[in-house]
């Protein structure tokens, strides 16, 4: 017991003294602080950022006024040019842009577009790299002649004929010729008369040159009519055999069906003596034509042509619109592809939303040949057979080598939707939209959320610029209205933009 009791007060003291030792103890004293090292040296400048050139970006201070469909997601849109712009020179984009050619001009380009509000022409110049530099007014309304401008094709020498490039530009109304323009005139005379009297009075739409070797040694243009009154739409071709640019000694003709629909999806021959017009024809059903010469033609008033027209039986269309043919060889230029804007559901006429034709010249002369409605809108009205539900009065049309591109002018009539742009293959099938014109807000003054608005020239400039499946798309977006954009001789106060579209194919 006395051994435990001292092991006990062993072990009792052991502990206390060590619990005193640990809760009695001192803070050490701090180390003295390290000495800091040397700073490294500075490492060598880096290059200066260099952003490099591109066409492809937007050189206009507002965006572009289209939106891409889904099905097109690859499509890319850049503005060039809009109202808002004022380029170096002082020029301003004014009044609604529509048909348009594009020139090479050394590095840079030329652009020439009409006006068809300010019933003027314009030309703008680009850099290699697209972007606008300046620009002048190559006619305004200032002209003895003056006249809506509506659509134009750039004829080019090098692919027309001739020795001259020469825009043809369309005068619809008020006055009723062709002018023939010369894109590259250093001094603009813009009062001047270009009317090109041998083609004749119509209410032209466009003019479109066939490439020279289409009919070698012959002139070939082929015009639309966007008339309806009097003996309606013609189609026209201008034909002379003195030579690939002969634009004064040539003679007018009209075309004339000589087989319509037998009501079953037949054909059958024409009763002489009868007009036909749109209704005659059935959907995807090719029918035989000819062009009959209006005699004298390039003597008579547009009234006298209506009557001649007439006269002749010339077959009808609801207001023929803008014409293109198809690229890529001389046999394919033979096949010419029109559009037919209609008159609206209201109108109580043969053709209420609007048609695309494809017209297909035989190859040994461009008077005869076979027609095909390829597109249509009445899928309800008139004769109820169309293949496109959407479509609302088609006004310009641009043909590749492998598509129609066909565009919307919903202005007068609509189906609730603002404009739109589709693509088709050759034959009218499988209608896609590509694009649609935006109707913004904003820029109308007063905020309509209404479909005002169209497409003007859609023109491919892939070759020139170097750059595949590019193209130049001219707007007219007719809800933006601004009193800046009215000068003397431009008294139009509408807003316009051209874009470039990167990777449409063609």
């Amino acid at each position: 017991m006395t051994k435990y009791f001292k092991l006990f007060l062993f072990l009792f003291v052991v502990t206390i003294t060590s619990v005193t030792v640990v809760s009695c103890a001192e803070d050490g004293v701090n180390g003295l602080d390290g000495v800091d090292g040397i700073d490294g040296e500075d490492g060598e400048d880096g290059e200066d950022l260099t952003i490099e050139p591109t066409i492809f970006e937007n050189k206009s201070s507002l965006q572009p006024l289209v939106s891409i469909q889904p099905q097109f997601n690859y499509v890319e849109a850049y503005s060039l040019i809009s109202s808002t712009d004022e380029l170096a020179d002082g020029f301003k984009l004014l009044g609604a842009q529509d048909g348009a050619g594009f020139l090479q001009d050394g590095d840079g380009y030329i652009y020439v577009v009409n006006s068809e509000d300010d019933h003027a022409v314009s030309r703008i110049h680009f850099d290699e790299y697209m972007n606008p530099t300046g620009g002048e007014w190559l006619l305004t309304d200032d002209v003895a002649d003056e006249a809506r401008q509506c659509s134009a094709t750039m004829w080019e020498a090098a692919i027309h004929g001739g020795s001259q490039d020469i825009f043809l530009s369309a005068s619809e109304s008020i006055n009723y010729d062709v002018k023939g323009i010369d894109p590259w005139v250093e001094t603009p005379t813009p009062t001047a008369d270009f009317g090109l009297d041998a083609l004749g009075e119509f209410s032209w739409e466009n003019a479109v040159p066939l490439p020279k070797d289409a009919y070698s040694g012959k002139t070939v243009i082929i015009g639309g009519d966007d008339d309806s009154s009097g003996s309606e739409g013609q189609v026209i071709l201008y034909y002379s055999e003195n030579g690939d640019a002969d634009l004064t000694g040539g003679k007018i003709y009209v075309l004339k069906l000589k087989e319509v629909s037998n009501s079953a999806g037949g054909v059958q021959d024409v009763v002489a003596g009868t007009i036909y017009n749109e209704s005659n024809l059935d959907l995807q059903v090719s029918y035989e034509v000819e062009f009959v010469e209006i005699v004298n033609g390039a003597a008579m008033t547009k009234n006298e042509m209506e009557d001649a027209c007439v006269a002749v039986q010339a077959s009808a269309f609801m207001r023929v619109e803008d014409v293109d043919y198809q690229k890529g060889d001389d046999a394919n230029a033979r096949n010419v592809f029109f559009a037919v804007t209609g008159r609206g559901p209201n109108a109580n006429t043969y053709n209420d939303w609007g048609t695309i034709y494809k017209l297909e010249l035989d190859d040994d002369s461009p008077l005869t040949g076979s027609l095909t409605q390829i597109v249509s809108g009445n899928t309800e009205t008139n004769n109820a057979d169309g293949n496109n539900s959407l479509l609302q009065s088609p006004d310009n049309i641009c043909v590749t080598e492998n598509f129609v591109y066909y565009q919307e002018d919903p202005n007068s009539f609509d189906r609730n939707h603002a404009a739109y742009i589709y693509q088709t293959n050759l034959n009218g099938d499988n209608s896609h939209v590509v694009l649609e014109l935006l109707v913004r807000q904003d820029l109308d003054p007063t905020g309509s959320t209404g479909y005002s608005g169209e497409f003007g020239a859609l023109i491919d400039v892939s070759d020139k610029l170097g750059q595949p499946d590019t193209f130049m798309l001219a707007l007219q977006p007719h809800y933006w209205e601004s009193d800046d954009f009215v000068v003397d001789g431009l008294p139009d106060d509408q807003g316009g933009q051209i874009i470039l579209l990167k990777g449409l194919p063609r």
